[in-house]
């Protein structure tokens, strides 16, 4: 088959899964690329991709799982048994049954995946203190990532459909209580530039005279954090703290990048 477009759709509050997707879609030369950013819900408008199209999904893994504002962000986009590939982004303790429930999901859309990835990026809740993945993706994981392209691309030409097998249970594992906890605000230090804000997924930031952060929206993702230009937004709760403390501590071993062609 001669794909005609090629199409990548992406959740990445803090740039690590589109980085990975935009060195998979290297390979794909001379095909026309669209991008897709969930990140932000204004971005999403209903699509249908054709049969002469692939489509790479890309998602953050929390807790094993796809986390719910994905999933339903992803209702926008649907296909007529298109090309895809999936890639489950974790933070190196492990995409348990994420790829699973995104093949699910995607095949109920009417797309058709052929291959499929698992890798590793800065977990959400690495600080200073605790560091977790710190530097991931690096350089060898996003060669893998350009190389994992060019294994997808060259399955394409030669015709090859065959659906991919995955990793994963089933029923999927239970998704974890929600944290009724938020990223702090040092309010002597923060400038109310409203970076933070604009980047927030899901609006869960006000700012008035102090940063208010709903925590019925939050979803941990702290790409607020990441993005402060003053050091003003921190993960100081001693819930997330804890957290992070423990993944630490039990995360030492770096993984390894996981293909399915």
């Amino acid at each position: 088959m001669n794909i005609k477009k090629l199409n990548l759709v992406y959740f990445s509050p803090t740039n690590g899964t589109e980085k990975i997707l935009k060195k998979i879609s290297t390979a794909f030369k001379n095909i026309p690329t669209e991008e897709f950013n969930l990140t932000k819900v204004e971005n999403i408008s209903k699509k249908k991709f054709r049969n002469n199209e692939c489509v790479i999904f890309g998602v953050p893994v929390y807790s094993g799982r796809v986390p719910d504002v994905v999933l339903e962000r992803l209702k926008a986009f649907s296909g007529e048994n298109t090309l895809a590939v999936l890639v489950a982004v974790y933070g190196n303790r492990h995409y348990d049954d994420a790829l699973l429930e995104l093949k699910n999901f995607v095949v109920e859309q009417g797309f058709k995946p052929i291959s499929a990835g698992a890798f590793v990026a800065r977990h959400s809740f690495s600080t200073k203190d605790f560091p977790i993945a710190e530097n991931r993706p690096d350089k060898n994981d996003l060669e893998t990532a350009v190389n994992f392209g060019m294994e997808i691309f060259k399955k394409i030409q030669e015709n090859n459909y065959d659906e991919v097998l995955v990793p994963g249970n089933f029923p999927l594992k239970p998704k974890s209580p929600r944290i009724n906890s938020t990223p702090s605000t040092i309010e002597e230090k923060c400038t109310k530039c409203g970076k933070c804000k604009d980047v927030c997924p899901v609006d869960a930031i006000e700012i008035n005279e102090i940063v208010k952060t709903n925590s019925d929206l939050c979803i941990k993702c702290m790409a607020c954090v990441k993005i402060c230009p003053v050091d003003a937004r921190l993960i100081l709760d001693e819930k997330l703290l804890k957290i992070s403390k423990k993944l630490y501590l039990n995360l030492k071993e770096e993984r390894k990048v996981e293909m399915f062609i």
